[in-house]
């Protein structure tokens, strides 16, 4: 079976096309980074290019695409709102036209900062409202995919950036200790992230039975910033007494941050039989992954 997906060189999208490549013939494509990943094949693809999106998805003819490509971060979303918009938003609809064209099911990766943090443990019911830019161009994009024939996955994840210069969360917290750095963290800001290569055993269950409509996949905690960072410190045998517990509201911007975005995953548990784990086995799994060498299934030229 043919799948698809885009954002290849990203995060999730990475750790997707790595995992599916043992089970579906997987295309990865890559826009600003080259990726080469071991078993999969890659192409380039610029989503704001409806007819460049349309040829390519017509050529594979996939069954299902798993769109992970996006602007990520709500720094860059506040500065560069119209490039936000295209990617975020111009990008997803042209994906999803020529996914319905070509008769293959659009997986539409989502995020919990559609949510404005103010109650926590947000159910797929629970009303949206985004309260940064990012939040609003991913919330635009789950408009227009419909539920009924596809899927919206609402996540956060952390992990191992293939790309050089490129930090996840983790990964900072990581390179920021191993230099000796002091770092500051909020304290008051919860959320339930999860490990991207965790993550992409749920998307392979949720292609398995072919589900429709909106999950939430995440940690089976919720977790402040603070004590992740404290918990990623001490499995990875850095100081976590470099590590700063702050306030939201003594940054600025903090009125574009939400404090808990943390999502409840009971609707999880009753379709998917993967299991969520909690913070230290995921991190502890991240860990296991750097020194198995899973940088090494991957090469940007």
């Amino acid at each position: 079976m043919n799948v698809l997906i885009t954002g290849g060189s990203g995060l999730l999208g990475s750790a997707i096309s790595l995992y599916f490549k043992d089970y579906f013939n997987v295309t990865s494509t890559y826009t600003a980074h080259k990726v080469i990943i071991d078993g999969c094949k890659s192409a380039y693809l610029d989503i704001t290019d409806a007819k460049a999106t349309a040829e390519l998805i017509n050529k594979i003819k996939p069954k299902f695409i798993l769109h992970t490509a996006a602007l990520v971060g709500i720094n860059i979303c506040e500065k560069e709102t119209a490039l936000a918009y295209n990617i975020n938003v111009t990008g997803t609809k042209n994906i999803v036209n020529a996914a319905k064209s070509a008769n293959a099911k659009t997986i539409y990766i989502s995020t919990d900062y559609v949510f404005d943090g103010k109650k926590g443990m947000y159910k797929e019911s629970d009303e949206a409202n985004p309260i940064n830019y990012y939040g609003k161009t991913k919330f635009e994009g789950e408009r227009l995919i419909e539920i009924n024939n596809n899927v919206i996955v609402r996540t956060s994840i952390y992990g191992w950036n293939i790309v050089p210069g490129k930090k996840s969360f983790s990964a900072w917290i990581i390179d920021e200790l191993s230099n000796n750095k002091q770092i500051n963290v909020f304290s008051d800001q919860f959320n339930s992230m999860m490990l991207a290569n965790d993550c992409a055993e749920f998307f392979k269950e949720i292609v398995d039975k072919d589900l429709s409509g909106i999950i939430n996949i995440a940690s089976s905690e919720k977790i402040s910033k603070y004590d992740f960072a404290v918990k990623l410190a001490e499995i990875f045998n850095l100081d976590k007494e470099l590590i700063n517990p702050v306030k939201n509201r003594d940054v600025v911007g903090y009125e574009k941050r939400p404090l808990d975005v943390s999502l409840d995953i009971t609707k999880s548990k009753r379709w998917l039989k993967t299991k969520a784990t909690k913070a230290n086995e995921e991190i502890n799994k991240m860990k296991d992954l750097k020194d198995k060498g899973y940088l090494n299934n991957f090469k940007v030229v």
